[in-house]
């Protein structure tokens, strides 16, 4: 068995293992015409924690079957269910982590996940008979250089072969699988017995996604010699190690479970695009595909070796998943599971009946379907004892593809369930319009959201990302000021705030609407003038007040805008003085975050009486970049001295404040 990679997808990946490995246990402990045994399981990134849970799961002794091992009460269900974007962030109401350097979130709830599932390892729920082989493809960051019959060759990717066994007291342990002697091995103890805290640091370098999850700094045995490296995640190069898996299994198997999150048995609607022309791709974006492309070859690259060697001309089967379902684990590259609880529960579940589906269309492969509508109906009454909301949501799921349920019986189907089925039934999610439909499905159906990211998408559809990128830029800060030179930390502060324009928060009403997330200790850098300007002889300084609409229309203004502002004299001239002046302006946004224009009446009035003791009116128009840069042209009405006022200003400078002085 091999499991791919896929981040959140992970949470779909659960349902389908916990289901398919609960079905096949039970034939193993419970068929007299089925004989049936699992060789190997290899997994990589997401899969490396499943691969794990699945080795456990495998060799569950048949007393202990339903003990915490039901549809809703397992490890992985509970490993994926758990986890969200509040769990992975670090700071800002997020966690605290203060031995994290190096990534952009924080791996502390997944720590607490992986401790229960090592602990479960040690409980006497094992068959005493059982053993099985699995492992993990890692990625090291420092290329190793290998010497193959005189040929020096750089390598990253490695593998780390594991043996689950078990005592005589029913409890399990982990050991080094020796049997496998390749040139990318590497084995995680002396003595061959693996400590806990091993097995998990192997886990998390397996799953340590580039940026996001910090390196994993791993000791251990590289044909007999001591090291100690850092690695990453495995799915960099070998996201579905087929290859181990037949290592591991000594290559004696002729059958393969393939988990593939991508595979779909049916065109959603919204791949139905126009195909007749290709659009025009600037040199930019060509670049970028391409690096696209060369990183995903390199991923298959291991994958296509493996099935060019052992499948081709050869009588061995994959037996490859399916889905029929979208899955919101394929949002934001496949991080996009992580936004609600709700979310995670849907994917496993929409897991769980996949494996179902699978496992019923093998045991009746070459039979009709009546024999696949009673399987289907056998592994379902297998899986769903005691899950009202398990039975009633697998039950709508099946109604949806075939028309009819697995059971006659009425079934109440759970509201928050159904509603993200109902927003995703039609849409692939391979893009960010498809994104915004869900999000605007969700806003439909009323969908109440249990995270605050995704309560802030469904509050601000247009702005769904400026919580998170928000915060994934304060942590690229925080993380260049403490591990980078001085000029790399200005780069990236002037960066943040040349960004901030994208992140900025627009709605109902804000005074000096900074991009920089404040915190409490920081509050007062908002006390900053927003603009500082150069006029004629003049110096400005102002402060504004934003009351946002909640539309996305270019052409109804944006905003209504209060700026009050003083304007002094560098040098003294008889017709100027120091004065104040507020402006009421409409704002509309040109260009969406990066031009916006401005214009409407304006108020002015001088601090010397000498020349106008009274209060004149007048307007202004402004033309507005990237919130950073601001062009001001004031008209000043019955004036004695200058009536016509031309400035130049930056915008945001509490923000240029912060990310270049505050710590």
């Amino acid at each position: 068995m091999v499991i791919s990679g896929g981040i959140s997808l992970g949470a779909y990946e659960a349902g389908y293992n916990w289901a398919l490995l609960k079905y096949m246990t039970h034939l193993k402990h419970h068929s007299n015409s089925t004989s049936i045994n699992m060789l190997s399981i290899a997994g990589a990134s997401a899969g490396a924690i499943n691969t794990l849970m699945s080795s456990m799961a495998w060799c569950r002794s048949q007393e202990s079957m339903d003990i915490n091992n039901t549809i809703e009460n397992n490890l992985f269900y509970s490993m994926w269910t758990e986890v969200d974007f509040e769990d992975l962030f670090i700071h800002r109401d997020g966690v605290v982590d203060v031995k994290n350097t190096t990534s952009l979130f924080s791996r502390i709830k997944i720590e607490e996940q992986a401790s229960k599932i090592i602990a479960q390892m040690h409980r006497p729920l094992y068959d005493k008979e059982c053993s099985i082989p699995f492992g993990f493809a890692v990625t090291r960051v420092q290329p190793k250089q290998v010497d193959i019959n005189g040929i020096k060759i750089n390598n990253k990717l490695f593998q780390i072969p594991i043996t689950l066994k078990v005592k005589e007291d029913g409890s399990a342990y982990v050991r080094d699988n020796t049997d496998i002697k390749r040139d990318n091995i590497i084995h995680l103890s002396k003595d061959g017995m693996i400590s806990d805290e091993a097995m998990k640091k192997a886990m998390f370098a397996s799953s340590a996604f580039p940026i996001a999850f910090e390196q994993v700094t791993l000791d251990y045995l590289y044909k007999g010699t001591q090291e100690r490296a850092k690695f990453l995640d495995g799915g960099v190069f070998d996201n579905i190690p087929l290859d181990l898996a037949i290592r591991l299994a000594e290559n004696k198997s002729s059958d393969y479970i393939f988990m593939d999150p991508a595979n779909l048995r049916r065109t959603f609607e919204s791949v139905k695009r126009d195909s007749t022309s290709e659009p025009e791709t600037s040199p930019i974006n060509s670049a970028i595909e391409l690096l696209m492309d060369i990183f995903s070859a390199s991923e298959s690259s291991v994958l296509y070796n493996t099935l060019a060697e052992h499948f081709e001309n050869s009588d061995k089967e994959i037996h490859l998943s399916d889905r029929y379902f979208p899955l919101t684990g394929k949002l934001l590259e496949h991080f996009g599971a992580f936004l609600d609880r709700g979310f995670r529960d849907y994917d496993y579940f929409v897991g769980v009946y996949g494996a179902i589906v699978n496992s019923a269309a093998y045991a009746c492969k070459g039979k009709d379907e009546v024999c696949f509508k009673k399987a289907k109906r056998a592994i379902y009454d297998i899986l769903v004892k005691d899950s009202k909301r398990g039975r009633g949501f697998l039950n709508y799921l099946s109604s949806e593809e075939f028309g009819y349920a697995f059971e006659e019986d009425d079934f109440e189907v759970d509201e928050d369930l159904l509603k993200i089925y109902q927003s995703i039934q039609n849409i692939t999610l391979n893009d960010m319009q498809d994104f915004h439909t869900f999000i605007d499905n969700l806003n439909k159906n009323k969908y109440v959201a249990k995270n605050k990211y995704l309560r802030h998408a469904l509050a601000y559809p247009d702005e769904w990302y400026r919580e998170s990128l928000s915060f994934i830029v304060q942590r690229i800060v925080a993380l260049e000021r403490k591990n980078s030179t001085n000029l790399s930390k200005a780069i990236s502060a002037v960066g943040a705030y040349t960004a901030g324009s994208f992140y900025r928060h627009k709605s109902g009403y804000t005074y000096n609407p900074v991009s920089a997330p404040l915190d409490q200790d920081k509050l007062w850098v908002k006390m900053l003038p927003y603009e500082v300007a150069l006029g004629k002889n003049l110096l400005s300084i102002g402060y504004e007040n934003y009351y946002y609409f909640k539309h996305d229309k270019p052409y109804l203004p944006k905003a209504i805008e209060l700026k009050p502002s003083l304007s002094f004299e560098l040098y003294d001239k008889i017709d100027q003085v120091h004065f104040a002046r507020v402006d009421l302006n409409l704002n509309f946004e040109i260009k969406k975050d990066f031009i916006a224009l401005g214009f409407g009446p304006s108020l002015y009035k001088d601090f010397d009486r000498t020349i106008d003791s009274e209060i004149d009116t007048g307007f202004n128009a402004y033309l507005d970049v990237l919130n950073m840069v601001r062009v001001t042209a004031a008209k000043r009405d019955d004036y004695q001295g200058q009536d016509w006022y031309i400035y130049v200003g930056v915008n945001d400078i509490p923000s240029f404040i912060y990310w270049m002085f505050m710590e």
